[in-house]
């Protein structure tokens, strides 16, 4: 792996994705070098990236993230800052290097994370790069518990690479959690994920994706994570989520599918069988009755659809309400 092999991948890009392509053959470059350190042994992959390198996502990723699986450890960070730097200037790039953490993360509970900047620069990438490639290696030191992981094996540039990662409904919890607990710093790139995850037929870990929610809110409860997103989707200026993603797509056609209607209709219904069956149990007691929540409208306008599971739901609840 060599400065031609990140100058080849721009220049078989368009011209508007060169900087995002040569970007993304440096992050595999970079991946490479920690595996063949055996650095990534106490790691997970995950986000954006974990889906474009191993997955194949049509959509460019701008930084690394990975999971750290020994809490009692703040991970060989001192090795990657050395690994990386030697991998950057093997490729014939110059690197500008540097880190922060482990420090912690505004969270309901302890949580830290340990991030390592990336600036490569060399006079043959200006033209697309003026800056320089630019990533962050981003740590999560206390990840959730509940995690399912797998292992995927890639060529980059010749080599074989055995990368560390979790199962696409682990992943597919980072993105929830996000959607769900966070409404300050939306991007597009969360909402087109999640589009792919669900194209792909793919569910959640529940578990998994109820203690990230506990780590850092009140909720919502997990269990109910389609209707609270059904929800969300009502407020959010997708016009801003549009251009937000826009330069990252491969295709720039698929834009036009993030928008309210389009998330909607491609995000589940909850298990009304097992709500109607906790219903008839917990009575006015259930917590879906103590207090508003997206849940019962999903469960109205299920009913109205004819969902019979639904149907069945809306009278129990009528009839708690009525007796009560």
């Amino acid at each position: 792996m060599d400065l031609d092999y990140i100058l080849q991948h721009a220049a078989k890009s368009p011209v508007v994705h060169r900087h995002n392509a040569a970007k993304d053959a440096l992050q595999q470059c970079l991946l490479a070098a920690l595996g063949r350190q055996g650095l990534l042994a106490g790691v997970a992959l995950i986000g954006g990236t974990a889906l474009r390198i191993l997955h194949q996502l049509p959509r460019y990723s701008e930084d690394l993230d990975f999971i750290w699986g020994n809490p009692q450890d703040i991970g060989p960070t001192a090795e990657w800052e050395t690994t990386i730097r030697r991998a950057v200037q093997k490729i014939g790039l110059n690197p500008h290097i540097s880190a922060k953490g482990p420090q912690k993360v505004d969270a309901r509970v302890e949580k830290r994370s340990f991030t390592i900047y990336v600036a490569a620069t060399h006079p043959s990438i200006v033209p697309f790069a003026r800056d320089g490639l630019q990533i962050s290696f981003e740590l999560d030191l206390d990840p959730p518990q509940g995690t399912l992981r797998e292992f995927r094996t890639l060529t980059i540039a010749g080599e074989q690479v055995t990368v560390p990662t979790l199962t696409l409904p682990s992943l597919m919890c980072g993105k929830l959690h996000i959607l769900l607990t966070r409404s300050d710093r939306e991007k597009g790139r969360d909402w087109y994920d999640y589009l792919w995850y669900r194209r792909a037929g793919i569910l959640p870990n529940i578990p998994q994706l109820q203690n990230a929610i506990d780590q850092t809110s009140t909720g919502p409860d997990a269990r109910y994570w389609a209707s609270y997103l059904r929800e969300r989707t009502k407020h959010v200026d997708w016009e801003n989520i549009r251009h937000d993603v826009a330069p990252f797509l491969l295709n720039q056609e698929e834009v036009k599918d993030l928008n309210e209607i389009t998330i909607a209709n491609i995000t589940p219904y909850p298990d009304f069988a097992e709500i109607a069956h906790e219903l008839e149990r917990l009575g006015l007691t259930h917590p879906l009755l103590t207090s508003p929540n997206p849940v019962v409208a999903d469960i109205e306008q299920a009913a109205m659809e004819g969902e019979i599971d639904a149907i069945d739901a809306q009278r129990v609840i009528d009839r708690l309400r009525s007796a009560g």
